[in-house]
């Protein structure tokens, strides 16, 4: 518990333990766990970036909507353009993706697979998720950095809006650690591993509608990688 949960839990009038390991569970976030590897002899550095994520990141709308509106943000400070994608696993035509990237004209394509972490016995949330994010360079077919983040929901009067913010601070962080993203600074969190409100990023209305799978093929031409090639990003749930 840190010491932000804490003094918050003892400003209640005559507080029970209970009361108090609530309050300090419920405002608070455990900090990400976080492992990358770079391609030693790769110095390329990412202009237009696209992120093919499953549908929801594990945790719904809300949460990957705040997640794409803080990736774009920061990655905007760094001079990349992005794109985002979400995929269920049921698409029928594996080339859309892949397709759409380079429609895009993505120098990067970024997936993030999510499966794994806790999830509570008693009421069936999910506590956590073990997200893998590998980022490959598309003139040089192959993927040139891979990070792997425990991810915690934290308490629930946390939102999920925050929390999707937190997780696009945590990648870049990755990124910006191994040179990949240069030029800007990683950021920190507060106290607890929240957010102060005016940092939580807002989705675009824009965004509401991402691109989805055609029922067509994509037309995509030979040799470009199918969704399948994309690192498996199939979402395991």
């Amino acid at each position: 518990m840190t010491p932000a949960c804490l003094t918050a839990a003892f400003r209640m009038a005559r507080p029970s333990m209970s009361a108090v390991l609530a309050l300090a569970l419920g405002a608070c976030a455990a900090p990400t766990a976080v492992t990358t590897n770079r391609a030693l002899d790769y110095d390329g550095r990412p202009t237009r970036l696209y992120v093919i994520a499953g549908a929801g990141m594990g945790w719904g709308p809300d949460f990957s909507g705040a997640f794409r509106a803080k990736f774009r943000e920061i990655a905007g400070r760094c001079g990349a353009t992005t794109g985002f994608e979400e995929i269920s696993g049921l698409e029928l035509d594996q080339n859309g993706p892949a397709a759409r990237a380079a429609a895009f004209g993505a120098d990067t394509i970024l997936t993030i697979t999510h499966a794994g972490g806790v999830i509570s016995g008693s009421t069936g949330n999910r506590l956590s998720i073990s997200y893998g994010a590998t980022l490959s360079d598309v003139s040089q077919h192959r993927a040139v950095w891979r990070g792997n983040f425990a991810f915690n929901r934290g308490g629930t009067v946390i939102p999920i809006e925050e929390r999707g913010s937190v997780l696009a601070i945590d990648i870049t962080n990755g990124l910006k650690k191994d040179g990949i993203l240069p030029g800007c600074s990683q950021i920190a969190l507060g106290q607890g591993g929240r957010l102060d409100p005016s940092a939580v990023a807002k989705p675009r209305p824009q965004d509401a509608k991402l691109p989805t799978q055609s029922a067509r093929p994509s037309g995509a031409a030979p040799g470009t990688p199918s969704l399948k090639d994309l690192q498996g990003l199939l979402p395991s749930q």
